[in-house]
């Protein structure tokens, strides 16, 4: 988080202490008010850009909202307010403050980046808004003690795991952490290098920063002198591709496996012949044998004339999440929902079965790996 950030939360926070009473007095009116009229208003900001050209999520929160209201909830439609945060604080926090001002919405979906989302929920929080995030794995989320606000997408730790389990299997004994300079990566790459060294993996660097072609090359003569297998990765994109392609500029063959950062559906198609080799975890398997994922599968395909990607399903669960609240407790309460999800028994969805423990974190979720094969994404065991 960049200087300025910092500063405008640490004044966020301070009005909150400042100000409970006003924030108490929005939770109080959104217990009255979410309810009221004909619609269900739900807040989704997103980095409108971003989203749109990388991922399939607003597809699958719009094919949510069509099954959603094609019943209905309790007589009552969902709206969705979809909003661009433009991966900007600023704007984010404008976004937030509006959001929780409106007491006549009942939740909020998002935001998307850990540098943005983290800090915003705050204001979600002190306002009573029942807060879902499905794109944010950083395992600080939930470290707050939240009682509104709810990581629908498993976090980094689990993922850390994954990612150094399958170094084993391949047997990568050296590896080079590489990351971006942000809550997600800095806490991403701390939990790889605690799951490298609990499984006897060496780490020979780890490194942030690296901008041009002779930075690169230093950092590669140097992981080629203390002979590196592997190259372990926390970053998003842009970033995440210009390490890729520069490591492949000068070797073909060291392995490359990426945290969920870099999952988007547009992935080979921007690297090109740079993406073959590189695995990638994942929480979506298109082979994985559900019904409801088969079900899930066939009206996304009929709708968008695509394949979906984890995004997608990110966006749909996310959604039903909350419709699914409501019906069970038939409340438009935001602390009733939020209690239901923190106790609610393992329910179906599209990818499996899943709750949230005491702190927010979803439970269920299964991990998968793929691999860029011959321009084509295989997934493995």
């Amino acid at each position: 988080m960049n200087r300025f950030a910092k500063i405008l939360v640490m004044g966020l926070v301070s009005l909150g202490l400042l100000s409970g009473c006003v924030s108490n007095d929005l939770a109080a009116q959104r217990v009255k008010n979410a309810g009221k009229g004909n619609s269900i208003i739900i807040g989704v900001p997103v980095p409108l850009e971003f989203a749109q050209k990388n991922t399939n999520f607003l597809k699958g929160v719009e094919l949510a909202l069509e099954d959603i209201n094609r019943e209905g909830v309790n007589g009552k439609q969902f709206k969705l307010e979809i909003v661009d945060d433009k991966d900007d604080f600023r704007t984010a926090v404008d976004v937030a403050q509006k959001f929780s001002d409106n007491t006549n919405m009942l939740a909020v979906i998002g935001h998307w980046f850990s540098d943005i989302c983290i800090p915003v929920s705050t204001i979600y929080e002190e306002s009573g808004m029942l807060t879902l995030v499905p794109t944010v794995s950083n395992p600080e989320l939930t470290e707050k003690g939240y009682k509104y606000v709810f990581q629908s997408i498993t976090n980094d730790n689990k993922v850390a795991k994954e990612m150094c389990a399958y170094a084993v299997t391949k047997g990568y004994k050296n590896i080079v952490i590489c990351y971006e300079e942000s809550s997600y990566g800095k806490n991403l790459a701390d939990a790889i290098e605690k799951e490298a060294q609990a499984n006897g993996i060496d780490i020979v660097d780890r490194v942030s920063g690296l901008v041009t072609k002779e930075q690169f090359k230093n950092a590669y003569d140097k992981w080629s002198a203390l002979e590196f297998d592997a190259i372990l990765l926390a970053l998003n994109m842009p970033e995440g591709g210009k390490y890729i392609s520069a490591l492949r500029a000068l070797n073909q063959t060291a392995g490359i496996i990426s945290a969920d950062g870099l999952d988007l559906g547009n992935f080979i198609e921007l690297l090109g012949k740079d993406a073959e080799g590189v695995v990638i975890a994942t929480t979506y398997s298109p082979n994985a044998q559900s019904p409801d994922l088969a079900q899930f599968t066939n009206k996304y395909r009929q709708k968008f004339n695509s394949e979906p990607d984890v995004w997608a399903i990110q966006g749909y669960e996310a959604l039903q999440l909350i419709a699914h609240a409501i019906k069970e407790t038939n409340s438009y309460s935001p602390a009733v929902l939020a209690n239901y999800l923190r106790d609610m028994q393992p329910w179906q969805t599209v990818s499996g079965q899943i709750g949230f423990n005491e702190y927010g974190e979803i439970e269920g979720r299964e991990l998968y790996k793929k691999m860029v094969v011959d321009g084509k994404f295989q997934y493995v065991d």
